[in-house]
């Protein structure tokens, strides 16, 4: 495989973030009202303060997450995704791995959140294996389907 280039801010990209997000949610879940404004406007996670980080192949966006800030100070990590076809080759451990440095070493954050649902068991393998511990079960009152959070200390 080529090399996976991280980018971070990569505004040509955001159709592609949007894209593949819609997709792992329309495959296991269905679009919530944040998923449609993130599909109809990915520049929001841009332009609100928060940072998109896109793996590259070959100059073709093949994954995404994005570092959201929050009103109360807090920081999420959201909106990860991997083109299906590039699955297993480390990409979603490249995105993890970029967006944590860079809270850590440019945002000066000390930690970061997430939700997620059961059904993405590769997904909470992933984060169990890079560090984050679970810190909610059950059903979240914003999300419709978040069923679970974790946090990771940086």
């Amino acid at each position: 495989m080529s090399e996976v280039i991280i980018r971070r801010n990569h505004r040509p990209s955001l159709p592609r973030f949007a894209a593949l997000n819609a997709a792992w949610i329309e495959r296991y879940h269905h679009m919530e009202d944040s998923d449609k404004a993130m599909v109809a406007t990915p520049e929001i996670y841009i332009d609100n303060g928060g940072h998109v980080f896109t793996a590259h192949v070959d100059e073709v966006c093949v994954g995404a997450v994005a570092l959201k800030p929050h009103a109360d100070g807090q920081w999420e990590l959201t909106k990860m995704a991997v083109d299906p076809a590039y699955g297993g080759r480390g990409i979603g451990m490249a995105l993890l791995n970029a967006a944590e440095d860079y809270a850590r070493d440019e945002l000066g954050l000390t930690r970061l959140f997430l939700l997620s649902n059961t059904v993405l068991d590769r997904a909470k393998r992933l984060y169990e294996r890079n560090g984050w511990v679970q810190n909610h079960a059950g059903p979240h009152p914003v999300y419709e389907r978040a069923n679970y959070g974790m946090e990771k200390r940086l």
